[in-house]
Protein backbone atom coordinates (compact mmCIF):
# COMPACT_ATOMS: atom_id res chain seq x y z
CA UNK A 1 0.00 0.00 0.00
CA UNK A 2 1.07 3.59 -0.71
CA UNK A 3 -0.53 6.59 0.94
CA UNK A 4 -0.31 10.38 0.84
CA UNK A 5 -1.96 12.47 3.55
CA UNK A 6 -2.02 16.26 3.20
CA UNK A 7 -4.93 16.82 5.56
CA UNK A 8 -2.67 17.95 8.40
CA UNK A 9 -1.76 21.02 6.31
CA UNK A 10 -5.25 21.91 5.05
CA UNK A 11 -7.96 23.57 7.18
CA UNK A 12 -11.56 22.45 6.77
CA UNK A 13 -14.02 25.27 6.07
CA UNK A 14 -17.77 25.06 5.57
CA UNK A 15 -19.17 27.24 2.79
CA UNK A 16 -20.74 30.50 3.99
CA UNK A 17 -23.45 30.57 1.32
CA UNK A 18 -25.19 28.03 -0.89
CA UNK A 19 -23.21 29.01 -4.02
CA UNK A 20 -19.83 29.25 -2.27
CA UNK A 21 -18.50 25.69 -2.66
CA UNK A 22 -15.86 26.93 -5.12
CA UNK A 23 -14.95 29.87 -2.89
CA UNK A 24 -14.68 27.65 0.20
CA UNK A 25 -12.56 25.14 -1.74
CA UNK A 26 -10.25 27.94 -2.86
CA UNK A 27 -10.07 29.17 0.73
CA UNK A 28 -9.02 25.73 1.97
CA UNK A 29 -6.44 25.25 -0.78
CA UNK A 30 -4.80 28.68 -0.43
CA UNK A 31 -4.46 28.25 3.33
CA UNK A 32 -3.21 24.67 2.94
CA UNK A 33 0.07 24.99 1.02
CA UNK A 34 2.85 22.58 2.07
CA UNK A 35 5.15 25.36 3.34
CA UNK A 36 3.53 27.03 6.38
CA UNK A 37 5.11 30.38 5.45
CA UNK A 38 3.22 30.30 2.12
CA UNK A 39 -0.23 29.78 3.62
CA UNK A 40 -2.61 32.72 3.39
CA UNK A 41 -6.16 33.15 4.67
CA UNK A 42 -8.65 34.86 2.36
CA UNK A 43 -12.33 35.31 3.15
CA UNK A 44 -14.79 33.39 1.01
CA UNK A 45 -16.30 36.68 -0.14
CA UNK A 46 -12.89 37.83 -1.36
CA UNK A 47 -12.32 34.58 -3.24
CA UNK A 48 -15.88 34.57 -4.62
CA UNK A 49 -15.47 38.05 -6.06
CA UNK A 50 -12.19 37.05 -7.71
CA UNK A 51 -13.74 33.91 -9.17
CA UNK A 52 -16.57 35.90 -10.72
CA UNK A 53 -14.05 38.06 -12.58
CA UNK A 54 -12.17 34.97 -13.77
CA UNK A 55 -15.08 32.72 -14.82
CA UNK A 56 -15.33 31.78 -18.50
CA UNK A 57 -16.74 34.41 -20.84
CA UNK A 58 -17.70 31.86 -23.49
CA UNK A 59 -21.43 32.48 -24.17
CA UNK A 60 -22.28 28.78 -23.79
CA UNK A 61 -20.57 28.58 -20.41
CA UNK A 62 -22.13 31.84 -19.24
CA UNK A 63 -25.53 30.54 -20.27
CA UNK A 64 -25.22 27.57 -17.90
CA UNK A 65 -25.10 29.88 -14.88
CA UNK A 66 -21.88 28.58 -13.33
CA UNK A 67 -21.24 29.76 -9.77
CA UNK A 68 -17.57 28.71 -10.02
CA UNK A 69 -16.29 27.21 -13.25
CA UNK A 70 -12.84 25.63 -13.72
CA UNK A 71 -11.39 28.75 -15.38
CA UNK A 72 -12.62 30.85 -12.48
CA UNK A 73 -11.14 28.69 -9.71
CA UNK A 74 -7.86 28.13 -11.57
CA UNK A 75 -7.23 31.81 -12.31
CA UNK A 76 -8.41 32.83 -8.86
CA UNK A 77 -5.89 30.53 -7.17
CA UNK A 78 -3.15 31.73 -9.48
CA UNK A 79 -3.86 35.36 -8.60
CA UNK A 80 -3.76 34.95 -4.80
CA UNK A 81 -0.21 36.11 -4.09
CA UNK A 82 1.55 32.81 -4.81
CA UNK A 83 5.21 32.12 -4.10
CA UNK A 84 7.49 31.61 -7.09
CA UNK A 85 7.09 28.29 -8.86
CA UNK A 86 3.41 27.67 -8.11
CA UNK A 87 1.32 27.37 -11.25
CA UNK A 88 -2.33 26.30 -11.07
CA UNK A 89 -3.88 24.72 -14.15
CA UNK A 90 -7.19 23.01 -14.85
CA UNK A 91 -6.94 19.53 -16.29
CA UNK A 92 -9.99 18.21 -18.13
CA UNK A 93 -10.38 14.96 -20.00
CA UNK A 94 -13.11 12.51 -21.00
CA UNK A 95 -11.15 9.81 -19.14
CA UNK A 96 -11.76 9.91 -15.40
CA UNK A 97 -8.80 7.57 -14.88
CA UNK A 98 -6.41 9.89 -16.69
CA UNK A 99 -7.54 12.96 -14.74
CA UNK A 100 -7.29 11.13 -11.43
CA UNK A 101 -3.81 9.77 -12.20
CA UNK A 102 -2.46 13.22 -13.02
CA UNK A 103 -4.02 14.67 -9.87
CA UNK A 104 -2.56 11.98 -7.60
CA UNK A 105 0.82 12.12 -9.38
CA UNK A 106 0.95 15.89 -8.78
CA UNK A 107 -0.20 15.65 -5.17
CA UNK A 108 2.45 13.02 -4.49
CA UNK A 109 5.26 15.13 -5.93
CA UNK A 110 4.25 18.67 -4.93
CA UNK A 111 2.07 18.02 -1.84
CA UNK A 112 -0.59 20.63 -2.67
CA UNK A 113 -4.30 19.81 -2.24
CA UNK A 114 -6.39 19.68 -5.40
CA UNK A 115 -9.88 20.93 -6.25
CA UNK A 116 -12.18 18.51 -8.06
CA UNK A 117 -15.62 18.87 -9.62
CA UNK A 118 -17.95 16.08 -8.50
CA UNK A 119 -21.58 15.11 -9.09
CA UNK A 120 -21.31 15.70 -12.84
CA UNK A 121 -20.17 19.29 -12.42
CA UNK A 122 -22.50 20.29 -9.60
CA UNK A 123 -20.07 20.76 -6.71
CA UNK A 124 -16.42 21.46 -5.79
CA UNK A 125 -14.47 19.52 -3.14
CA UNK A 126 -10.80 19.46 -2.13
CA UNK A 127 -8.82 16.21 -2.29
CA UNK A 128 -6.31 16.01 0.57
CA UNK A 129 -5.13 12.40 0.49
CA UNK A 130 -5.31 8.95 -1.05
CA UNK A 131 -4.28 5.33 -0.66
CA UNK A 132 -3.26 3.20 -3.66
CA UNK A 133 -1.67 -0.20 -4.07
CA UNK A 134 1.51 1.31 -5.56
CA UNK A 135 2.97 4.81 -5.78
CA UNK A 136 1.57 6.87 -8.70
CA UNK A 137 4.80 7.40 -10.62
CA UNK A 138 5.60 7.56 -14.34
CA UNK A 139 4.58 4.37 -16.11
CA UNK A 140 2.62 2.98 -13.16
CA UNK A 141 -1.01 1.87 -13.10
CA UNK A 142 -2.03 2.08 -9.44
CA UNK A 143 -5.35 0.83 -8.10
CA UNK A 144 -7.12 3.45 -5.97
CA UNK A 145 -7.98 2.01 -2.56
CA UNK A 146 -9.42 5.14 -0.96
CA UNK A 147 -9.57 8.91 -1.39
CA UNK A 148 -9.79 11.58 1.32
CA UNK A 149 -11.47 14.88 0.55
CA UNK A 150 -12.85 17.94 2.31
CA UNK A 151 -16.39 18.93 1.32
CA UNK A 152 -17.54 22.49 2.21
CA UNK A 153 -21.07 21.16 2.82
CA UNK A 154 -23.05 21.21 5.05
CA UNK A 155 -23.01 25.01 5.10
CA UNK A 156 -20.82 26.50 7.82
CA UNK A 157 -19.84 22.99 8.94
CA UNK A 158 -17.95 21.05 6.25
CA UNK A 159 -17.08 17.36 6.18
CA UNK A 160 -13.84 15.38 6.12
CA UNK A 161 -14.58 12.21 4.16
CA UNK A 162 -12.53 9.12 3.37
CA UNK A 163 -14.26 7.12 0.63
CA UNK A 164 -13.34 3.80 -0.96
CA UNK A 165 -12.04 4.00 -4.52
CA UNK A 166 -14.99 1.96 -5.75
CA UNK A 167 -17.49 4.33 -4.12
CA UNK A 168 -15.67 7.40 -5.50
CA UNK A 169 -16.28 6.16 -9.04
CA UNK A 170 -19.79 4.87 -8.26
CA UNK A 171 -20.87 8.12 -6.60
CA UNK A 172 -19.12 11.50 -6.84
CA UNK A 173 -17.32 10.61 -10.09
CA UNK A 174 -19.98 8.45 -11.73
CA UNK A 175 -20.10 10.61 -14.87
CA UNK A 176 -18.58 13.57 -16.67
CA UNK A 177 -19.91 17.13 -16.53
CA UNK A 178 -23.47 17.30 -17.87
CA UNK A 179 -23.58 21.03 -18.58
CA UNK A 180 -23.12 22.25 -22.15
CA UNK A 181 -19.98 24.19 -23.02
CA UNK A 182 -16.25 23.92 -22.53
CA UNK A 183 -16.24 20.99 -20.09
CA UNK A 184 -19.21 18.89 -21.21
CA UNK A 185 -18.63 15.12 -20.80
CA UNK A 186 -15.26 15.74 -19.16
CA UNK A 187 -13.85 15.22 -15.68
CA UNK A 188 -12.09 18.23 -14.17
CA UNK A 189 -9.48 18.84 -11.49
CA UNK A 190 -7.51 22.02 -10.82
CA UNK A 191 -3.85 20.96 -10.73
CA UNK A 192 -0.43 21.88 -11.98
CA UNK A 193 0.33 20.69 -15.56
CA UNK A 194 0.56 16.90 -15.60
CA UNK A 195 4.13 15.64 -15.73
CA UNK A 196 3.56 12.05 -16.82
CA UNK A 197 0.69 10.17 -18.37
CA UNK A 198 -0.84 7.17 -16.70
CA UNK A 199 -4.08 5.62 -15.53
CA UNK A 200 -5.67 4.79 -12.20
CA UNK A 201 -7.50 1.50 -11.80
CA UNK A 202 -10.38 0.86 -9.46
CA UNK A 203 -12.11 -2.29 -8.28
CA UNK A 204 -15.81 -2.27 -9.11
CA UNK A 205 -18.35 -3.16 -6.45
CA UNK A 206 -21.98 -4.31 -6.63
CA UNK A 207 -24.20 -1.74 -4.90
CA UNK A 208 -27.65 -3.29 -5.27
CA UNK A 209 -29.18 -6.57 -4.18
CA UNK A 210 -32.32 -8.45 -3.23
CA UNK A 211 -32.37 -8.14 0.55
CA UNK A 212 -31.44 -5.21 2.76
CA UNK A 213 -29.42 -5.68 5.90
CA UNK A 214 -31.03 -4.88 9.24
CA UNK A 215 -29.93 -1.89 11.29
CA UNK A 216 -28.27 -4.25 13.78
CA UNK A 217 -26.31 -5.92 10.99
CA UNK A 218 -25.20 -2.52 9.72
CA UNK A 219 -23.79 -1.69 13.17
CA UNK A 220 -22.04 -5.06 13.32
CA UNK A 221 -20.36 -4.51 9.94
CA UNK A 222 -19.47 -0.95 10.91
CA UNK A 223 -17.66 -2.04 14.05
CA UNK A 224 -15.86 -4.76 12.09
CA UNK A 225 -14.61 -2.16 9.60
CA UNK A 226 -13.52 0.19 12.39
CA UNK A 227 -11.40 -2.62 13.81
CA UNK A 228 -10.12 -3.97 10.47
CA UNK A 229 -9.16 -0.53 9.11
CA UNK A 230 -7.79 0.52 12.53
CA UNK A 231 -9.77 3.75 12.22
CA UNK A 232 -9.66 4.51 15.93
CA UNK A 233 -5.86 4.64 15.74
CA UNK A 234 -5.95 7.39 13.08
CA UNK A 235 -5.89 10.89 14.57
CA UNK A 236 -8.87 12.21 12.62
CA UNK A 237 -11.03 9.21 13.56
CA UNK A 238 -9.71 8.44 17.04
CA UNK A 239 -13.01 9.40 18.69
CA UNK A 240 -14.38 6.12 17.29
CA UNK A 241 -12.30 4.33 19.92
CA UNK A 242 -13.26 6.46 22.91
CA UNK A 243 -15.25 4.90 25.73
CA UNK A 244 -17.49 7.98 26.04
CA UNK A 245 -18.51 7.66 22.35
CA UNK A 246 -20.98 5.20 20.88
CA UNK A 247 -23.13 4.82 17.79
CA UNK A 248 -26.49 6.48 17.30
CA UNK A 249 -29.40 4.78 15.56
CA UNK A 250 -28.42 3.70 12.00
CA UNK A 251 -30.22 5.44 9.13
CA UNK A 252 -31.12 3.65 5.88
CA UNK A 253 -30.73 5.90 2.84
CA UNK A 254 -32.05 5.38 -0.68
CA UNK A 255 -29.60 6.75 -3.26
CA UNK A 256 -30.90 8.25 -6.51
CA UNK A 257 -27.97 9.29 -8.67
CA UNK A 258 -29.99 9.95 -11.82
CA UNK A 259 -33.22 11.33 -10.43
CA UNK A 260 -35.21 8.35 -11.67
CA UNK A 261 -37.68 6.23 -9.77
CA UNK A 262 -36.06 2.86 -10.35
CA UNK A 263 -36.87 0.15 -7.81
CA UNK A 264 -33.44 -1.47 -7.78
CA UNK A 265 -31.21 1.39 -6.66
CA UNK A 266 -28.31 1.56 -4.19
CA UNK A 267 -29.05 1.87 -0.51
CA UNK A 268 -26.60 2.53 2.29
CA UNK A 269 -26.64 2.81 6.06
CA UNK A 270 -25.32 5.85 7.87
CA UNK A 271 -24.05 4.78 11.29
CA UNK A 272 -23.39 8.02 13.23
CA UNK A 273 -21.17 8.26 16.29
CA UNK A 274 -21.22 10.86 19.03
CA UNK A 275 -20.48 11.51 22.67
CA UNK A 276 -22.95 9.77 24.97
CA UNK A 277 -23.58 12.98 26.88
CA UNK A 278 -23.88 15.40 23.93
CA UNK A 279 -27.47 16.33 23.09
CA UNK A 280 -29.02 18.93 20.82
CA UNK A 281 -32.52 20.36 20.47
CA UNK A 282 -35.33 18.20 21.87
CA UNK A 283 -32.75 15.91 23.48
CA UNK A 284 -31.64 14.44 20.16
CA UNK A 285 -28.10 13.02 20.22
CA UNK A 286 -25.46 14.96 18.29
CA UNK A 287 -23.25 13.23 15.72
CA UNK A 288 -19.54 13.91 15.22
CA UNK A 289 -18.60 11.20 12.74
CA UNK A 290 -20.27 8.66 10.46
CA UNK A 291 -19.42 5.34 8.88
CA UNK A 292 -21.30 4.41 5.70
CA UNK A 293 -21.78 0.79 4.69
CA UNK A 294 -23.48 -0.82 1.70
CA UNK A 295 -26.99 -1.74 2.84
CA UNK A 296 -26.93 -5.02 0.90
CA UNK A 297 -23.41 -6.34 1.50
CA UNK A 298 -22.08 -4.44 4.51
CA UNK A 299 -19.05 -3.27 2.51
CA UNK A 300 -17.39 -0.09 3.77
CA UNK A 301 -18.18 2.91 1.55
CA UNK A 302 -16.89 5.93 3.45
CA UNK A 303 -15.97 7.47 6.79
CA UNK A 304 -16.81 11.11 7.49
CA UNK A 305 -16.00 13.54 10.28
CA UNK A 306 -18.05 16.73 10.56
CA UNK A 307 -16.44 20.14 11.04
CA UNK A 308 -18.90 20.69 13.91
CA UNK A 309 -21.30 18.34 15.74
CA UNK A 310 -24.56 17.93 13.82
CA UNK A 311 -28.10 16.93 14.67
CA UNK A 312 -30.01 14.58 12.38
CA UNK A 313 -33.69 15.42 11.97
CA UNK A 314 -35.94 12.60 13.27
CA UNK A 315 -38.84 11.35 11.15
CA UNK A 316 -41.33 12.59 13.74
CA UNK A 317 -40.13 16.16 13.32
CA UNK A 318 -40.30 15.83 9.55
CA UNK A 319 -43.99 14.98 9.79
CA UNK A 320 -44.56 17.90 12.16
CA UNK A 321 -42.92 20.30 9.69
CA UNK A 322 -44.99 19.07 6.75
CA UNK A 323 -48.19 19.01 8.78
CA UNK A 324 -47.70 22.62 9.87
CA UNK A 325 -46.75 23.80 6.38
CA UNK A 326 -49.85 22.25 4.84
CA UNK A 327 -52.14 23.38 7.68
CA UNK A 328 -53.20 19.84 8.44
CA UNK A 329 -54.30 18.27 11.70
CA UNK A 330 -51.73 16.50 13.84
CA UNK A 331 -51.61 12.80 13.03
CA UNK A 332 -53.16 13.20 9.57
CA UNK A 333 -49.94 12.07 7.85
CA UNK A 334 -49.87 8.57 9.29
CA UNK A 335 -50.19 7.09 5.80
CA UNK A 336 -47.58 9.34 4.18
CA UNK A 337 -44.62 7.61 2.54
CA UNK A 338 -41.51 9.02 4.25
CA UNK A 339 -38.08 8.05 2.91
CA UNK A 340 -34.59 9.20 3.77
CA UNK A 341 -32.80 9.67 0.45
CA UNK A 342 -29.76 11.17 -1.21
CA UNK A 343 -29.45 12.70 -4.64
CA UNK A 344 -26.88 15.33 -5.63
CA UNK A 345 -29.08 18.40 -5.94
CA UNK A 346 -29.75 21.93 -4.81
CA UNK A 347 -30.46 20.52 -1.33
CA UNK A 348 -27.20 18.65 -0.69
CA UNK A 349 -24.09 17.10 -2.24
CA UNK A 350 -23.05 15.17 0.87
CA UNK A 351 -24.03 11.52 1.28
CA UNK A 352 -23.80 11.81 5.07
CA UNK A 353 -26.29 14.72 4.96
CA UNK A 354 -29.32 13.19 3.14
CA UNK A 355 -32.82 14.64 3.08
CA UNK A 356 -36.35 13.37 3.70
CA UNK A 357 -38.83 12.71 0.89
CA UNK A 358 -42.49 12.86 1.91
CA UNK A 359 -45.15 11.58 -0.49
CA UNK A 360 -48.73 12.63 0.24
CA UNK A 361 -51.31 11.43 -2.28
CA UNK A 362 -50.07 12.91 -5.57
CA UNK A 363 -47.72 15.44 -4.00
CA UNK A 364 -44.06 15.03 -3.05
CA UNK A 365 -42.22 17.33 -0.64
CA UNK A 366 -38.65 17.34 0.66
CA UNK A 367 -37.19 18.32 4.04
CA UNK A 368 -33.49 18.80 4.71
CA UNK A 369 -31.67 18.07 7.96
CA UNK A 370 -32.15 21.65 9.15
CA UNK A 371 -35.92 21.41 8.75
CA UNK A 372 -36.20 23.49 5.58
CA UNK A 373 -39.11 22.46 3.34
CA UNK A 374 -38.77 22.16 -0.45
CA UNK A 375 -41.64 21.77 -2.92
CA UNK A 376 -39.31 20.60 -5.70
CA UNK A 377 -36.03 18.74 -6.01
CA UNK A 378 -33.99 21.09 -8.17
CA UNK A 379 -30.70 20.23 -9.93
CA UNK A 380 -27.45 21.73 -8.75
CA UNK A 381 -26.24 25.09 -9.96
CA UNK A 382 -23.01 24.26 -11.85
CA UNK A 383 -20.04 24.58 -9.51
CA UNK A 384 -22.10 25.68 -6.51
Amino acid sequence: MYSKDLSVNVPLYGQDQCVYCGAASGQMIRNGYPNPADRLFYTQLNIWNTIQVCNSTDPTDVGQGWATDPHGLRDCLQSLNNPAGVHWTEFADASSNAVLFDMLFWMNIREYPSAVLINQGGHWVVVVGFVSDVEPVAGSAPTLQSINYYDPEPHNVGTDTTMTGAQWFAGPWNGGIIYAGTWQNQYVAVVEPPIEKGKIKVEEVKRTGKELLSAAQAVKYTKQWIAEMKLAKQSKYNLLGRKDVDNLKPMLVREEMTGGQEKNVPHYYIVPFGFKSEFGERKVRMARACVLVNAYTGKLEEVTVFGKPVRYLPKEEVLEIVTAAMHMKQGSLRDAEVTLMFQPSDITHVRTWPFWQVKIAKRTLYVDQLGKLYSKLLPSIPGD
